[in-house]
């Protein structure tokens, strides 16, 4: 993973917005961009900037004549009340029209009420409550609401493995908790049965407790952590010689992935992004990263890409304006192509689109996540 300087960027771009849509006054964009630069969650910040930074060289300096500024403000993970503070003088003081994330849900949840009535657009790039959505909701949820995000894994499970008893580990907060239901829901619908269901607190270090304590008596475990505490409780649940199944929603994605895929050979994941997906947008897209960046993007920077090319291509069939019921009506059944193959957003501004199932190989000097099966139009 390549560095972002975390330090506010201008760029030019080709629309001209303001919030209210009255292009005459206001010649310029401002997104805010809102994502973790520090604590355990570090990467997603620079990783997500360089994703917003790629989407803007795609719609290069020119067209329209008029610019984009970006300003990036760090996401507290841990204390949400920080987070909201930070919005609101992006919004105040530096004038956001739009707001790339926030990462997690607690940020999510604590800044959404403040988006909706200042009317500024918010466009998650890892997932959302649908409750951020619709109604008089600003944000536009993408790549699918959470519940049923990951639900593709609990169905594989049962009908293509034929597991029939799974234990979970999930991060204890609302996106952890929904994505976590979503897989056990489809497991359940499938015949299957949840025995055990372990939650772990932001900011935990010790992952031995939630491996020792883990029921053994399962066909697999379904997890889903932040890729670094990921690392963490494979490390010590391969050290306690625990034989049960991995089933791993987001499969661990790079850099962490490269570090433990040695322990994860041949275990089965869910992929939202998969850097080999085989669509001709994400082609594109990692050429322009490795031209850039020099290597291969992950599911943060292909995300807030996604998001932020989606947004750009609002603003101009809009003509540059931004307000929440304009991008609603604009986006509302057209199809994108993304770096995820076909997707869409709803009218309440919930985005559907594909997820594939992949299983942890080594390819040459690399761990890749092999695709194995898509499940197209997830969320609709």
């Amino acid at each position: 993973m390549a560095a972002v300087a975390a330090t506010t960027l201008t760029m030019s771009f080709a629309a001209c917005a303001t919030r209210d849509g009255d292009a005459a006054n206001d010649n310029e964009i401002v997104i805010g961009l809102v994502a973790p630069t520090s604590g355990f969650a570090a990467d997603y910040g620079p990783e997500a900037a360089q994703g917003v930074e790629l989407a803007l060289d795609k719609f290069g300096s020119e067209a329209g004549g008029e610019k984009v500024s970006v300003v990036k403000v760090n996401e507290d993970v841990l204390d949400p009340s920080q987070t909201l503070e930070r919005v609101k003088k992006l919004v105040e003081s530096d004038g956001a029209d739009v707001v790339v994330g926030p990462i997690f849900g607690s940020s999510q949840q604590a800044v959404s009420a403040y988006l909706d009535q200042q009317g500024v657009p918010m466009f998650t790039l890892l997932g959302g409550d649908v409750a951020l959505a619709g109604g008089d909701g600003s944000g536009f949820i993408w790549p699918g609401a959470d519940k049923k995000t990951a639900a593709p894994l609990g169905t594989y499970a049962a009908e293509e493995l034929g597991y029939k008893k799974i234990a979970t580990l999930g991060p204890d907060y609302a996106y952890g908790q929904n994505a976590i239901a979503g897989v056990a829901d489809a497991f359940k619908s499938a015949g299957g049965e949840v025995s055990q269901q372990q939650w772990v607190p932001l900011g935990t270090t010790d992952m031995l407790q939630y491996a020792t304590k883990l029921d053994q008596d399962v066909d697999a475990l379904a997890m889903w952590l932040v890729p670094n505490d990921a690392a963490a409780f494979v490390r010590e649940y391969r050290n306690l010689g625990i034989k049960v199944p991995l089933l791993m929603f987001q499969g661990v994605f790079d850099p962490t992935y490269q570090s433990i895929g040695d322990e994860l050979s041949g275990e089965i994941g869910l992929n939202e992004y998969n850097h080999l997906l085989d669509y001709p947008e994400n082609a594109a897209f990692t050429k322009a990263y490795d031209a850039k960046y020099h290597g291969i993007p992950n599911q943060t920077v292909a995300f807030a890409y996604t998001v932020t090319d989606i947004f750009l291509t609002g603003a101009d069939e809009t003509d540059g304006d931004t307000s929440v019921k304009a991008l609603r009506e604009e986006l509302d059944g057209k199809v994108f192509d993304t770096v995820i193959g076909p997707a869409s957003y709803d009218a309440d501004g919930v985005a559907a689109s594909n997820r594939t199932v992949v299983k942890a190989i080594k390819d040459g000097s690399r761990y890749e996540w092999e695709p194995v099966k898509t499940y197209e139009n997830v969320g609709h």
